[in-house]
């Protein structure tokens, strides 16, 4: 055949003859058939898929992937809103870390799912995350007051969180503090729903810095500086506390109807210890070690469980005056001789004391001599007054009350326990010519 002829026969239509086989069908129709029979697990295909190329973006990820001291792990994305070039990733552990640079390569990043979510939107995850960080009920319930109280159907909470500025934030946080005329404390309360929220927004990669952090409050000037209550209300005077303590121990000594039997010298022990009522409920025979006491759990209040730290989660030990010790060892007496279960000082059985109960015997105390019903913290704060009235070192006050700063002790627990006759006399003495 010459070329001629072969170019011609090349030149021709195909024949008009049924295709066989798989040239029949599209390969989508194929899979679909497979899929629909049975022959091949669609989604196992499309995981296969996934995790292939989330293995192959990871490979060809240029940032290293590391672990801080706290636990975290950390890696680095592109983005060209920062001055660096690049967007610091924090995540748990590495596999959700990995995610999040998978979801980043793939267009699945997590800052465009959240990128127009507000303040609004966001509190109800952050809310959940808190809860996961502690056991307090009290505290959450105290948030979500404050929300009600100062977010709850404000503009700002409407705001895009990504649209928040240094500015933005400048003019609420001042315009709160005016509004409300905020003492430091206040502020400080007010103001955690959105720092810790927009420090929340950073973890999740919505906002690449808190805005909130750059405010800066001139305390002096801005906040109301509350005027310190008067000592007589916060404090037992000198005479009063040595009548009731006379009617307390009577009361031990004379009752035989009362269902927490040592409660009474519960609340002896509380004006010679200066314990949080929390302690004071939860202290057992153990934790005295000849005339020291270690304080080293409390019993919460909202749901009346023991937890094996203190308030501020730090052990410490107290020192036992001879009164306190001889409280301890008629507990230990009346327990031995009626059954007790020599467990918690001031109670007969393997439960602890109970706030409430306590707290109601030390007001029918009050009211039965005719004084003003002061609370167990107070009665706290007399113990702290009684000891800087003695000299005693304000390092080992401190130490012995729980405080991180002895200006805690002096600001909030200092008060003149004298009557006014006695200061009187103490103003004749100084001032006589």
């Amino acid at each position: 055949m010459s070329g001629k002829d072969k170019r011609k026969l090349n030149k021709c239509p195909a024949p008009d003859i049924p295709l066989s086989g798989a040239d029949m069908y599209s390969s989508s129709e194929i899979l679909s058939f497979l899929a629909q029979n049975g022959r091949i697990d669609i989604s196992g295909v499309a995981e296969e898929m996934r995790n292939k190329e989330r293995e192959e973006i990871l490979n060809s990820h240029k940032y290293a992937i590391s672990q801080e001291k706290s636990g975290k792990w950390i890696s680095w994305i592109p983005d060209i809103r920062c001055a660096s070039g690049r967007r610091l990733l924090r995540r748990n552990t590495r596999d959700l870390l990995e995610d999040a640079i998978y979801e980043f390569y793939a267009g699945e990043d997590p800052n465009k799912l959240y990128s127009g979510i507000t303040l609004e939107k966001l509190y109800p995850k952050w809310l959940e995350y808190k809860k996961l960080h502690t056991k307090a009920v009290t505290y959450i319930l105290r948030v979500e007051s404050e929300w009600k109280r100062y977010y709850k159907g404000t503009e700002i909470v409407r705001r895009k969180i990504a649209d928040l500025t240094k500015l933005d934030l400048d003019m609420w946080a001042h315009n709160m503090i005016k509004s409300y005329d905020m003492t430091k404390t206040m502020y400080y309360n007010m103001s955690i729903i959105m720092r810790q929220c927009l420090d929340y927004a950073v973890d999740r990669g919505i906002i690449s810095e808190n805005p909130l952090s750059k405010v800066e409050i001139d305390g002096r000037r801005m906040f109301r500086h509350p005027k310190k209550q008067k000592d007589e209300t916060q404090v037992y005077l000198g005479d009063e506390e040595a009548l009731l303590l006379k009617t307390v121990w009577e009361s031990y000594k004379t009752s035989t109807k009362l269902v927490y039997r040592l409660a009474p010298l519960a609340i002896i022990f509380q004006f010679l210890t200066g314990l949080r009522v929390g302690e004071l409920c939860a202290v057992r025979f153990e934790d005295v070690k000849g005339s020291h006491i270690t304080i080293q759990r409390m019993l919460r209040r909202d749901s009346n469980e023991i937890v094996d730290h203190t308030k501020t989660h730090t052990d410490r030990e107290v020192i036992l005056p001879s009164a306190a010790i001889q409280i301890i060892e008629e507990c230990r007496r009346y327990q031995k001789e009626h059954g007790g279960a020599m467990e918690y000082i001031f109670s007969m059985t393997k439960e602890p004391l109970v706030h409430d109960e306590v707290n109601l015997l030390l007001r029918r105390y009050c009211k039965r001599i005719g004084i003003d019903y002061r609370s167990f913290h107070k009665i706290r704060k007399t113990y702290i007054s009684k000891l800087i009235d003695a000299n005693m070192n304000i390092n080992t006050i401190r130490e012995m009350v729980g405080h991180a700063d002895e200006r805690t002790t002096y600001h909030n627990y200092c008060f003149d326990r004298s009557s006014d006759a006695e200061r009187q006399q103490v103003m004749d003495r100084a001032l006589s010519l």
